[in-house]
């Protein structure tokens, strides 16, 4: 029987309905490893997801209302200024949330510094302390 590793891929001759390398459990323990970090991104994920679809919606929201002052040649005074910063905070909200979800996975600070264009311990010092807290609380009726 020629089965594969259901990590490396490498093939497995032992026991029937081993799963993994019969090595010294290196690619047992990557899995386990694999699976508790994408556990503990998946709140962070969720969270990404909500957002990206709050930032969809208030985009196609800004879409329709400058479509309708452009049709109607209003000035729509404050609109652009709110949207813009409604929009702003969402997005700071994504990347909040994209790094807790990096670094729930395994991300270092190196690689999230490098995707931000900051070193290491600049990526650290801003996210760093960070606790996940989407979605929001609403304030009671």
């Amino acid at each position: 029987m020629s089965d594969r590793c259901a990590w490396c891929g490498s093939p497995i001759t032992a026991k029937a309905g081993r799963r993994y390398c019969p090595r010294p459990r290196s690619c047992r323990q990557a899995a386990y490893r694999d699976r508790q970090r994408a556990a503990a991104a998946f709140r962070a994920r969720i969270a990404l997801l909500q957002i990206g679809g709050e930032i969809r919606g208030r985009c196609d929201a800004l879409e329709q209302a400058l479509a309708e002052a452009v049709d109607g040649r209003h000035a729509a005074p404050g609109l652009h200024s709110t949207a813009a910063a409604d929009i702003a905070s969402l997005t700071q909200e994504l990347v909040r949330a994209a790094v807790i979800a990096d670094r729930a996975a395994g991300a270092t600070w190196e690689d999230i510094g490098q995707r931000h264009q900051l070193t290491p311990d600049a990526a650290r010092a801003r996210w760093g302390h960070l606790r996940l807290i989407w979605p929001p609380e609403r304030p009671p009726p």
